[in-house]
């Protein structure tokens, strides 16, 4: 009995061994294996004349990233061991038949179009001979008026025979002065028009004045909180940077940031690159600049003005790795020094003391 327990507890050390071994080897492989990146590029003028290709790859090229530019069409390709990712292109042929097929449709648009205009058209017509026929009907049709109407109608035209024969003079004074009244009524209605159009237009400055009035004293008062609240911070953010345990953080962090760039930057890089610009003024500028840089370039650089012509040629290398050791290693000694604890500690409470 006691030996099948000791035969079990020696198989499940050797499986818990076994993991233990793997996850190790993991680790190992994910610090320590890099991953390499290279490119190259290529470009004579413009645009469709730049020529570029990078890869990233990691673990003997088991994982891989393909970037190509060519053309103006740019690719991106990905493989994880056998299986592809699929590229996705910015501009490519592929794009063609979709652009081919959106033609076609815009050319059959038109024509769809102008079948439903022409259908519209001819319900229209329709329409207006059908309206056309009702109104000549109803003209032709002869009035049906009852004799009682006839009678009363007649009626009134003679009075009115008469009241034109008796008084014409007392209409004409009537209609004169009803004119004079409607004028002085017209007016009076287009002044009262005008006064309160300018009452409106008052109103309406007015209040455009108040709202801008208010922005001012608004955007005023926004300003002196802010200046208000920097003089009160200025003593806190002059103790902040004048501590000797901040200083000391921000050594720490200065240091390790150029040790992690140095292990970043490329170890194979290759430059070499004609150009020249209309004036030659501009081109000795650009030289200016390239020369204050070339110290700190790495590898093989060669820059060859020129001061006749526009031109702009030339082809870059490069190749480099990257560790992911180095990123740990580096987060470890930011955050084992105990002063870039407190100095995180301390901006944390400036920062809570602002909001």
């Amino acid at each position: 009995m006691l030996h099948i327990l000791l035969l079990i507890l020696k198989i499940a050390g050797i499986i818990l061994a076994a993991i233990l071994g793997i996850l190790i080897l993991a680790l190992l492989i994910v610090l320590f294996v890099p991953f390499c990146y290279q490119g190259a590029a290529k470009w004579d003028g413009g645009q469709r004349d730049l020529r570029a290709q990078g890869r990233i790859s990691w673990l003997l090229g088991l994982v891989e990233l393909r970037f190509v530019l060519r053309d103006g069409n740019a690719s991106v390709k990905g493989r994880i061991a056998w299986k592809k990712l699929g590229g996705a292109r910015a501009k490519g042929r592929e794009s063609e038949p979709e652009a081919a097929e959106e033609e076609k449709a815009e050319e059959e648009r038109p024509v769809k179009d102008e079948s439903r205009d022409r259908q519209k058209e001819e319900k229209h017509e329709e329409e207006r001979e059908k309206d056309q026929q009702g109104a000549e009907k109803a003209e032709e049709a002869p009035e049906a008026v009852p004799a009682p109407a006839k009678a009363a109608a007649q009626a009134e035209k003679a009075h009115e025979e008469g009241h034109e024969a008796h008084g014409e003079k007392g209409l004409e004074r009537g209609a004169r002065i009803e004119k004079d009244a409607a004028h002085d009524e017209k007016e009076g209605a287009q002044a009262d028009r005008g006064h309160s159009k300018l009452r409106r237009t008052a109103e309406k400055i007015c209040r455009r004045l108040r709202q801008i009035i208010k922005k001012i004293k608004c955007t005023f008062k926004k300003i002196c909180d802010k200046i208000n609240l920097i003089t009160e911070k200025k003593e806190q953010i002059a103790a902040f940077l004048s501590n000797e345990t901040h200083k000391k953080a921000f050594d720490v962090v200065k240091k390790e940031c150029i040790r992690l760039l140095g292990s970043v930057l490329p170890k194979q890089f290759s430059l070499s690159a004609r150009f020249g610009f209309e004036d030659p003024y501009h081109t000795g500028q650009l030289l200016a600049g390239i020369a204050v840089l070339y110290p700190f370039l790495p590898g093989d650089v060669r820059v060859e003005p020129d001061f006749e012509e526009r031109i702009f040629r030339g082809k870059a290398v490069l190749r480099g790795r990257l560790y992911v050791a180095s990123l740990v290693f580096a987060a470890f000694q930011v955050l084992r020094r105990r002063a870039v604890r407190e100095t995180y500690r301390d901006i944390r409470g400036l920062l809570r003391a602002k909001a």
